[in-house]
């Protein structure tokens, strides 16, 4: 995703000449081949979701690629309209002060971002921990807190110990088909064979990163070696401080390895969405169902989003990106989206998106959806719905 801003665009879409469905004076073909050498296939369907002009496919790879694809392809068109001007004289309507404001657009992309988050695609999740004095708070995964929270409430902190290890054993399992840390990292936690499903991307990106990803496997090796000794042990009372230690552990273990939603689930979930949207003939019929979250009912939802922290994290990903300004198409997706993961919203988050502007560059209202989704979290999740979110439903209602 990218964070240019609705003045971004307006701007950008001014200075490569784009109100007329084209983008500066590139034909389809020199269109495709100058993405293609980013490794982009802009003619890819995905990227007509506006329409399948070269300007509606340009505004599609600002909403939904990387900010590493937006930012080199932001220079490179001002590389490009540099070179014209430079060799043959051409002069487009974008002064050499507007070639400098693209490249400081990109530069404004790049700030507050960790080196990681520039390079790295997969998006991250991660857990809490607080810290007072030489007391620390840790927020233990929630997957594995629902698993043995029946054995902490009971005080039975052998099992509550044991459960942790055998859902970090299942996790691997789940991810790689192997469950014994020592078949998928190696002994000497030296096998990066799975490290694609593991951490997102099949090699480290340095020395660093690889040291990172064989101490994750030396964890694992660790957890796989302490849960031995349990099964081994016959079960007896331990003493809580200790096996909440060996509980974090297996927190950490658990966290390190599901911490990335890959790329491939973030495409394959939001192109469902995206499908399903086209898939209605007419508009009426779309509200019809999306009316009360019927939509929902009727389909078998990608697996991915059986996980809280997924749905978690593709939340952040969608508030991010979420722009009512494109298209009521758009817009219909946008709320689609936010229906599937409603349970891990806030009242912050829902006064976030009212705030969001509505008018696209041109002054036409683009939003449509809004008063549907409001009433099914009226519905369905009433206690997030704060009072300018039940203003607004009563507004929308009565207009």
């Amino acid at each position: 995703m990218s964070r240019l801003t609705i003045a971004h665009k307006t701007f950008l879409e001014a200075a490569l000449e784009m109100s007329s469905g084209y983008v500066l004076d590139f034909s389809n073909t020199r269109f495709a081949q100058f993405f293609a050498d980013m490794g982009i296939d802009i003619f890819e369907e995905r990227y007509a979701e506006y329409g399948p002009s070269k300007a509606n496919r340009l505004r599609t790879l600002w909403q939904i690629g990387s900010e590493v694809e937006v930012r080199d392809s932001l220079n490179a068109l001002a590389d490009y309209i540099d070179a014209k001007n430079a060799v043959d004289g051409t002069r487009h309507d974008a002064s050499d002060g507007q070639v400098q404001r693209i490249r400081e657009i990109t530069e404004e992309l790049n700030d507050g971002l960790s080196e990681e988050q520039v390079h790295s695609g997969p998006v991250a999740i991660t857990t809490e921990a607080t810290v007072t004095d030489n007391l620390i708070s840790i927020v233990i995964h929630e997957e594995l807190y629902s698993h043995i929270s029946p054995y902490l409430r009971s005080g039975d902190y052998y099992h509550a110990v044991e459960e942790s290890y055998k859902l970090v054993r299942e996790k691997l399992r789940d991810l790689t088909g192997k469950e014994k840390a020592s078949d998928i990292f190696n002994n000497s936690a030296q096998n990066d064979a799975h490290y694609g499903a593991l951490f997102g991307k099949a090699k480290a990106t340095d020395a660093a990163e690889a040291d990172f990803f064989r101490g994750v496997g030396y964890l694992h090796l660790g957890v796989q070696h302490l849960r031995n000794e349990k099964a081994h042990t016959p079960a007896s009372p331990l003493e809580p401080n200790l096996a909440l230690h060996y509980i974090a552990l297996a927190s950490l273990a658990y966290d390190l390895v599901t911490r990335y939603v890959s790329e491939d689930t973030i495409h394959e979930i939001e192109e469902f969405v995206r499908q399903k949207r086209r898939s209605y003939r007419t508009a009426s019929a779309f509200y019809r169902d999306f009316e009360g979250g019927h939509w929902l009912q009727k389909l078998d939802l990608p697996i991915g989003l059986t996980s809280a922290p997924v749905r978690k994290a593709l939340k952040e990903k969608w508030l991010g990106e979420a722009d009512f300004t494109h298209s009521f198409d758009h817009s219909n997706v946008i709320w689609m989206q936010l229906e599937l993961v409603t349970d891990q919203l806030t009242r912050e988050d829902l006064d976030r998106l009212l705030d969001l502007p509505t008018k696209d560059s041109y002054g036409n209202d683009q939003q449509a959806g809004e008063q549907q989704f409001l009433e099914f979290v009226d519905e369905r999740f009433p206690t997030i719905l704060s009072e300018k979110a039940r203003q607004r439903l009563a507004n929308l209602r009565e207009s």
